[in-house]
């Protein structure tokens, strides 16, 4: 039996691309192809000095070759590496070796939805899917970046019940760089493409808004709601025909989940959810007044985001409880005040603030709007020492310049690894600062940073160092050339 894989299928004849299973691409080693498409074919890797797989997406010769597609494809992957977030796909490396121009990825063994879909799900599995992908898509749009190809093959299940969007701006670059612009004809998948895309109209966030709608429509109704022999007609029934609700209700949507897909593929654009955010609120809303639950399947720190009803369909009382998953990168770990955050139909949703950045977000949001942080933390749990004022001795690094200049971060009461690369848990972008550059921890009542041998040094108040040095409130770091001043907080 043919075994599944999460990248699309050989389309077309790569044979020249199969002699770089067993070589190196950089210090990727080529384990075999698993997959291929239009756009580039994608091979299982490996990183030995990470002990890790990845995937390895290789651009055909014929796009190699445009060095238009080229200088979009390298601003595309820069824009979407920066996207940092547990439900997009993430971007760990690319570059040109031999000719060939190729981009590094993780790795997912889970499968896509698109192989998921071949077996039906349940309406609560279908909106938790699609709160993950609009999590993933709100990142993007706050960044300002939008999707373009929203469909099912492109959303990646990781075996702990993360999805990850993957093929971020795809179709902006291929737009950018072919001549198929013509009604029907547009990048993109027509099956799932918003009636402005379909017609080459310029899109913003509601045409993802919209793609995605039509992805929860085929989860829940078991296929989508257009189909034809060709491109064309199914752009024009996007733009014309009418939802076909009645496969909902055949299906036993709940009409309160029924009305959310019927907004969200509104033909106009202005009759949509205008932000994921808005999305977000409107499906947890409708799961509530279904009288349904989550799954089960918890990943970490999710529980406390999402109403859970009790076996009478009532919304109880969530007490959030400190979760993290240590070790990741500027996307986990966030600490969620004590108090009981009711939720149901009856009160207003409460604000809560995002521990890392700050920002206010609604009790039913599962990751922050500014910063993509998960908004629970269990690292809270090792605040153990307290300051004179019977509170947690937390540090706080204000960014003083580069292009995270402005923004500060809070940390609790454990080791911090700071860098450029993905991996760390403080991520500060700029050309001087190592992939792994210095360690901020908490001992016996004092913060304490370590240089990790990076190559253009850490310096505090104008002093390298290569010891580990207690930080005093308003002390001045240099990460290479990025400033960054340290004080403490409660």
């Amino acid at each position: 039996m043919q075994r599944d894989n999460p990248y699309p299928q050989q389309q077309g004849k790569n044979d020249d691309l199969n002699v770089l299973v067993g070589r190196s691409l950089g210090q990727f080693r080529i384990v075999e192809r698993i997959g291929a498409g239009g756009m580039a074919t994608v091979f299982k890797a490996y990183q030995p000095n990470l002990d890790r797989y990845v995937a390895i997406k290789v651009l055909p010769a014929y796009h190699a070759r445009d060095p238009i597609f080229v200088k979009r494809f390298v601003q595309e992957a820069r824009a979407v590496a920066k996207l940092v977030h547990p439900n997009i796909l993430q971007i760990h490396d690319f570059g040109e070796q031999d000719n060939i121009t190729y981009i590094v990825m993780e790795y997912v063994e889970g499968g896509t939805l698109k192989e998921r879909l071949k077996r039906s799900l349940a309406v609560p599995e279908a909106v938790d899917y699609m709160i993950q992908a609009a999590e993933g898509l709100n990142c993007a749009h706050n960044n300002g970046i939008v999707h373009r190809d929203v469909k099912p093959a492109n959303m990646l299940l990781r075996k702990d019940g993360y999805l990850l969007l993957s093929d971020f701006g795809i179709a902006k670059i291929l737009e950018g760089t072919t001549n198929l612009t013509r009604v029907g004809t547009g990048i993109g998948t027509p099956q799932y493409m918003s009636p402005e895309q379909g017609t080459g109209q310029a899109v913003d966030r509601r045409s993802d808004i919209y793609s995605l709608g039509i992805v929860l429509f085929h989860c829940l109704a078991g296929r989508v709601p257009f189909t034809a022999d060709n491109p064309l007609t199914i752009t024009v029934k996007h733009l014309n025909d009418p939802l076909p609700i009645e496969m909902l209700r055949m299906a036993g949507v709940p009409t309160p989940i029924e009305q959310v897909v019927v907004k969200m593929a509104a033909k106009a654009p202005q009759d949509r959810y205008q932000t994921t955010d808005e999305l977000i609120g409107a499906l947890t809303g409708a799961l509530t007044a279904s009288h349904l639950s989550m799954p089960l399947r918890w990943r970490p720190g999710m529980s406390s985001a999402i109403p859970q009803l009790d076996a009478q369909g009532s919304s109880g009382v969530s007490r959030p409880t400190p979760v993290s998953v240590s070790g990741q990168d500027l996307v986990s770990g966030q600490s969620v005040p004590s108090q009981q955050l009711p939720y149901n139909s009856q009160q207003p949703v409460v604000t809560l603030p995002c521990f890392r950045c700050g920002a206010s977000n609604p009790s039913t949001r599962l990751f922050c709007t500014s910063c993509g942080d998960e908004l629970s933390d269990k690292r809270a749990i090792h605040d153990r020492f307290l300051g004179p004022n019977n509170r947690p001795v937390l540090a706080r690094l204000s960014i003083q310049n580069g292009p995270m200049g402005g923004r500060s971060f809070r940390f609790h009461q454990v080791v911090t690894t700071i860098g450029r690369t993905n991996g760390n848990d403080l991520i500060i972008q700029g050309r001087t600062v190592s992939r792994r550059h210095a360690r901020l921890y908490f001992d016996n009542g004092r913060w304490y940073l370590e240089d990790l041998q990076s190559a253009n040094g850490t310096l505090v108040n104008n002093v390298r160092v290569y010891q580990p040095v207690v930080l005093n409130d308003g002390d001045v770091i240099n990460f290479g050339d990025e400033i960054v001043v340290f004080n403490t907080t409660y």
